[in-house]
């Protein structure tokens, strides 16, 4: 009887596994399928502008400066007759960039803090306390602008001013999942095994602790990419003439009354990018691809 239960245990299995398969690629729904397309064509951009009309962003033009979208300039051009299609394109590559590098640099540095908070003394886990309070007191972006002041302008200063800006965060996080991770009972059942501090850590605690961190990344990355905006957009991230949307928002100031379609394209993209990636995170979440 045994021999012809399992199978039929294996196949009942199968099938679970095949439903819960089908129930997460329908989970993410109208809304994560949009934001996943997005996003896909946001890396074809990076990787490949010129199949999205991506053309020469530097190429200045002057006689046909500050031209409305039309048949050859669908987004209009620039001060200096530059395309802002193709500029905008163009920048596709460096938000993404400067999104995923600073979420790295955040999550390293706030994994780093986390897991010596939660693992060390009571001394660490007081001063690495503190200084996340302090830092959360203080507004992102004024975090941001310290670290720029102390490593100067550029765009990689920006990937690792909004990475550091953004680290208590993951900090605080890993933080409270490795101290949770310490007291369940798979790590109290190896202890009472007598097996290395060293192995516990590595083969308990940090998967636990780590994993959620990927999943609370893919929401970072949308921010990172507004904030590394907002640090172009007042000249101490990525300079000009470099086509980049913070960079962008920022030239078509002057322009707002008579060109206003070189703020609203660069705006658009970076609102529709950073949301693209929010929302794909939160569908991941929600159907469990990322726990």
């Amino acid at each position: 009887m045994s021999g012809i239960a399992e199978p039929s245990l294996q196949a009942g299995t199968s099938s679970t596994s095949a439903a819960t398969a089908r129930g997460r690629a329908r989970g993410l729904g109208v809304a994560g399928t949009v934001a996943a397309a997005v996003v896909a064509l946001a890396v074809v951009a990076a990787i490949w502008p010129d199949a999205l009309g991506g053309g020469a962003p530097l190429a200045v033009h002057p006689a046909d400066a500050l031209l409305p979208p039309g048949a050859g300039h669908p987004f209009g051009t620039d001060e200096s007759g530059r395309d802002v299609l193709a500029r905008v394109v163009a920048g596709t590559r460096a938000s993404l960039v400067v999104g995923v590098v600073a979420t790295l640099v955040g999550g390293g540095v706030g994994v780093v803090l986390g897991v010596v908070a939660g693992l060390g003394g009571r001394f660490l886990d007081a001063v690495i306390g503190r200084v996340t309070e302090v830092a959360f007191a203080l507004p992102l972006l004024l975090v941001a602008l310290v670290v720029i002041a102390v490593t100067g302008p550029g765009p990689v200063p920006a990937m690792l001013a909004v990475g550091f800006a953004t680290a208590p965060g993951y900090a605080r996080i890993v933080r409270g999942l490795v101290r949770s991770a310490r007291g369940s009972q798979v790590v109290e059942t190896a202890v009472l095994q007598g097996r290395a501090p060293a192995r516990i850590v590595v083969r308990h605690v940090l998967p636990a602790a780590l994993w959620p961190v990927v999943a609370v990344g893919t929401l970072g990355v949308g921010q990172a990419v507004v904030w590394a905006s907002a640090l172009s957009y007042l000249g101490v991230g990525t300079p000009p003439p470099a086509p980049e949307w913070g960079a962008m928002l920022a030239d078509g100031r002057t322009y707002l009354q008579t060109a206003p379609w070189m703020s609203a394209f660069p705006g658009l993209a970076i609102v529709v990018l950073a949301t693209a990636v929010t929302v794909l995170g939160r569908a991941l979440r929600r159907t469990g691809a990322l726990r």
